[in-house]
């Protein structure tokens, strides 16, 4: 039985899953002769969601990014000052400088 708090890692949520399908008797003859293979197919399609969620988090960060680096060259242009920009957009002044090509990366 797993503890509460214990991490999990995708291969322990898969044998876990499979391990409770057991216990309750769900779709007992085909794990039984079919089990590695079960593994597998879960272990492939957790990973490609974890792959499809990683790649969708950073497309939205990069997107996010592009957002803030527009509005911080429309306000900078505007006469607000690279601290204002950075307070606005919830920034660092360095990053606030580095998005402006005020300093170098």
């Amino acid at each position: 039985m797993l503890r509460k708090n214990m991490v999990l890692t995708s291969k322990d949520g898969v044998l876990e899953t499979i391990r409770i399908c057991k216990a309750q008797n769900v779709l007992g003859e085909h794990l039984s002769g079919r089990e590695k293979e079960v593994v597998d197919i879960m272990m492939t399609l957790f990973n490609e969601e974890y792959i499809l969620k990683t790649y969708v988090e950073s497309k939205e960060k990069e997107a996010s990014e592009k957002t803030k680096i527009g509005l911080a060259q429309k306000l900078y242009k505007k006469g607000n000052s690279v601290g204002d920009i950075a307070d606005i957009l919830d920034s660092s002044v360095k990053e606030v400088e580095q998005w402006l090509g005020l300093v170098r990366a």
